[in-house]
């Protein structure tokens, strides 16, 4: 293509690279009057008989995201066209190349670098989790230079979004791989985390934590054999760093490190970073949710997902949280504290932290009067959600919320059958 061509609204200016799947051209988009990068996907590689589907997905995939994620450390999607004729992706352009040419032994970088733009990194997928996105192909390619201090990561094409059901898919770059990931099992950001420690020892030692004859090799080395300590391709590095590598490279999940925060945290303490209140916030409301019995059956990535739709509130005692006979629809989860559940002022039960209450409106599917009055009896933390909030959740999500509140159902079925049967007695 010449400088004068177009593409949809887009003038393209040049060629910036070309690979297996795309080619990606700088271009110009001329409403908003800025340089974008634009990646146009091989047709064939859409239409692969075996592949093509999956490819699709993919592409899907990275098309949801435009406008979503919003981080000063992610490359953002402007754009996106699927069709049968051309399929193309609009980002932001990020000029300064990527940290592949940072993992080679005669041009590593300074320790300070290394550990800043490994920070930055944890809290642009702290972030990503947040909003429902797991990347599953993080390696130096996709780890791109702005500034002389500035990262962006980008092709989130591979990610799992939390409305798709695909979540066993090894989509991957094999060098870059988790255990779990070679072993076809269920992903979630532990996969991330592993894929970034893999770019971290590059970065710190210029050389692969595995020395594999072939793929198969790869695969072998990567489920069952330890990688060489760091400080023994590099004499000077701090043994800190080490520890945090081999932490975020350990097989088994419980045994890595196990949030983004943590990550992040270990990594500040090194580089004397900010570690983030809010994301800090956002985690703590995570642990309160995986606490609760209510949400046992949801997979972690589900409950980032409703903490994406929820709304988190603190009221103070005697508050009345519902109030009998009033029309309503939407329901709540008790965290922390108990209220009261009355109907003309007479006690009926007590709630407590893991119950929840207000969901008859949404299992009726319209809004109905409340049947009793909720009271706080003391400062309470709970969530708030709407039907229509919950309609965007994804369809796994939204049966393990209709299982939990049949579970509620019978709880409260087997109470009252047992009140009936004293009284009765």
């Amino acid at each position: 293509m010449t400088h004068e061509s177009h593409l949809g609204k887009y003038r393209l200016i040049r060629k910036l690279g070309q690979g297996a799947t795309s080619t990606v051209y700088l271009g110009h988009d001329p409403f908003a009057d800025r340089e974008v990068a634009i990646k146009i996907i091989k047709q064939e590689f859409l239409d692969d008989p075996r592949l093509g589907k999956q490819h699709r997905k993919q592409l899907q995939n990275e098309a949801a995201l435009a406008g979503k994620l919003v981080h000063p450390h992610i490359v953002a999607t402007y754009d996106a066209v699927i069709s049968d004729e051309v399929s193309y992706i609009v980002m932001e352009y990020v000029p300064g190349g990527t940290l592949e040419k940072h993992i080679h032994s005669d041009n590593l970088l300074p320790l300070d670098r290394v550990v800043e733009y490994m920070f930055k990194c944890c809290r642009a997928l702290n972030y990503a989790q947040f909003n429902g996105v797991i990347h599953r192909d993080i390696k130096p390619a996709n780890l791109l230079l702005c500034n002389p201090d500035g990262i962006k990561i980008s092709d989130l094409g591979a990610a799992v979004l939390l409305d798709a059901e695909q979540t066993h898919s090894n989509v991957g770059s094999p060098n870059y791989m988790s255990p779990e990931q070679v072993r076809g099992e269920v992903v979630s950001h532990q996969t991330d985390i592993y894929s970034l420690g893999v770019v971290m020892y590059r970065l710190l030692t210029g050389h692969s934590p595995y020395t594999a004859k072939n793929l198969a090799h790869l695969y072998q080395q990567i489920m069952n054999e330890t990688p060489i300590p760091p400080t023994q391709l590099r004499k000077d590095l701090p043994p800190q760093l080490e520890r945090i590598v081999m932490l975020a490279l350990k097989k088994d999940q419980k045994e890595r490190i196990a949030t983004w925060r943590d990550f992040g945290n270990e990594l500040a303490a090194l580089g004397h970073f900010e570690k983030g209140d809010l994301e800090a916030n956002e985690y703590e409301k995570f642990i309160a949710l995986r606490k609760l019995p209510f949400f046992e059956e949801f997979a972690d990535i589900e409950l980032w997902e409703i903490l994406r739709i929820g709304e988190w509130q603190k009221q103070p005692a005697k508050t009345v949280l519902l109030r009998e006979e009033e029309m309503g629809e939407a329901f709540y989860i008790l965290f922390d504290g108990g209220v009261s559940v009355t109907r003309r002022n007479r006690l009926l039960n007590t709630l407590s932290s893991g119950d929840c209450f207000g969901e008859m409106a949404y299992i009726r599917g319209k809004q109905m009067p409340r049947s009793a009055t909720i009271t706080a009896n003391a400062e309470v933390t709970l969530m708030k959600i709407v039907p229509q909030q919950l309609a965007q959740l994804s369809d796994r999500c939204q049966l393990h919320f209709n299982q939990a509140f049949l579970h509620t159902l019978a709880d409260r079925l087997r109470i009252a059958d047992d009140r009936v049967a004293k009284m009765a007695s």
